[in-house]
C-alpha cells in the first residue's frame, strides 16, 4: 500500500487534517496503535498515511520531532512571530522579554512585531524608534506596521517565505487581522478589545496551519495573557539570553548575576547608557521571580 507524506494543519475531537505534498487536504486519524505510542499528536507534526477506501485517510507513522511547544501545541516550529500591539492593549515589555527568552530557550528563532501603529500619537514616533532601536541592538528582527492598513508587512512577507512560523501574542493584537493581510481571502475572525480590561478577546480557538502565498506556513494559535519562565531555570542561566549584556570586557566575577556583584561590566554598560536601562530592570525582575520560585519548590 503506497503511503502518503503530509503535516497535521489541525486536530479535534480526535480527527486531525493533513495537508499533502501536492496540496491536498485529508481528513485522517490515527491508527490505533499509533494512539498507544504517543500522547499527543500536534499541528505541525510530519506524518505518513493510508487511504481507506472511503477517501479518509489513517494516519500510520509521526516523524521525529525536531522540537515541539507545549503552549500552543505544536511541532516542528522554525520560528516565533511575537506580536504585541503599539495601543488598545499596550504593548507590555516584561512579557516580550519572557517569550523572547523561551523562544531561544526552544531553539525557535523570535520575529518582534509590533502592530498598530495607525494608532500612533503625534510626537511618538521617537519612543517607536527607541523601543525598535533597544531590540534591534539586542539582537532581534523588529517588524513594525499596521495590520488594518497593510503599511509596513512586505518585509515581514519576505522573512516568512521558509519554514514554519507560529504566531503568538496576547488577545486582542491584531494576529487575525494580520493573518488576513498576509493570506487575502482568510478573512480569520477579527475580536474587539475589551474597554473594561483594554485586552482582547479570543478570537482564535484552535491550532491551524495556513500555507502563505509566497512559501512557508503559518501557524494561527489561541491568544494567551500569562507566560512563565521555563521550570527548573537557574539564576545563573538568565543573562546569557541577554545578547546584548555579552561585553568586550567581562565582569570581574565569573558568574555574575549582574545585581549587587562589584566590576559589573553590564551594570557599567547601563550607567554609560550602552543597555538600555528598563529592559536591565525587566532582567531584574526575572531574576528575583526565579530566585522566588527556587524557594517555593526547595
Amino acid at each position: 500500500m503506497n503511503k502518503l507524506q503530509g503535516i497535521i494543519i489541525s486536530g479535534f475531537g480526535g480527527f486531525y487534517q493533513v495537508r499533502l505534498e501536492d496540496g491536498r487536504i485529508i481528513n485522517s486519524k490515527p491508527r490505533g496503535r499509533l494512539k498507544q505510542r504517543f500522547d499527543k499528536i500536534y499541528a505541525g507534526d510530519v506524518v505518513e498515511l493510508s487511504l481507506a477506501g472511503d477517501g479518509a485517510g489513517i494516519i500510520e507513522t509521526i516523524a521525529e520531532r525536531r522540537r515541539s511547544l507545549n503552549r500552543p501545541h505544536i511541532a516542528n516550529v522554525d520560528q516565533i512571530l511575537i506580536v504585541l500591539s503599539w495601543r488598545l492593549p499596550d504593548y507590555d515589555l516584561l512579557l516580550l522579554d519572557r517569550m523572547l527568552i523561551i523562544s531561544r530557550r526552544l531553539g525557535v528563532e523570535p520575529l518582534i512585531c509590533l502592530n498598530k501603529l495607525d494608532l500612533l500619537a503625534a510626537g511618538e514616533e521617537e519612543q517607536l524608534s527607541r523601543l525598535q532601536s533597544v531590540y534591534e541592538q539586542a539582537g532581534y528582527a523588529f517588524y513594525a506596521f499596521s495590520a488594518t492598513h497593510g503599511e509596513g508587512i512586505d518585509a515581514l512577507r519576505v522573512r516568512l517565505r521558509q519554514g514554519l512560523t507560529v504566531m503568538a501574542g496576547p488577545s486582542g493584537v491584531g494576529k487575525s487581522s494580520l493573518l488576513n493581510i498576509l493570506i487575502p481571502g482568510e478573512q480569520a475572525e477579527v475580536g474587539a478589545v475589551s474597554e473594561r480590561l483594554r485586552r482582547g478577546r479570543h478570537t482564535t480557538r484552535y491550532t491551524r496551519i495556513l500555507p502563505l502565498p509566497n512559501g512557508g506556513m503559518i501557524a494561527d494559535t489561541p491568544g494567551f495573557f500569562i507566560v512563565e519562565l521555563p521550570e527548573g531555570m537557574k539564576p545563573e542561566e538568565l543573562a546569557a539570553y541577554y545578547a546584548d549584556f555579552q561585553r568586550d570586557e567581562p565582569c570581574r566575577f565569573e558568574g555574575c548575576l549582574h545585581e549587587n556583584e562589584p566590576d559589573c561590566a553590564v551594570k557599567d554598560a547601563v550607567n554609560a547608557g550602552e543597555i538600555d536601562r528598563e529592559r536591565y530592570q525587566r532582567y531584574l525582575r526575572l531574576l528575583t521571580e526565579i530566585r522566588e520560585r527556587e524557594v517555593k519548590y526547595r
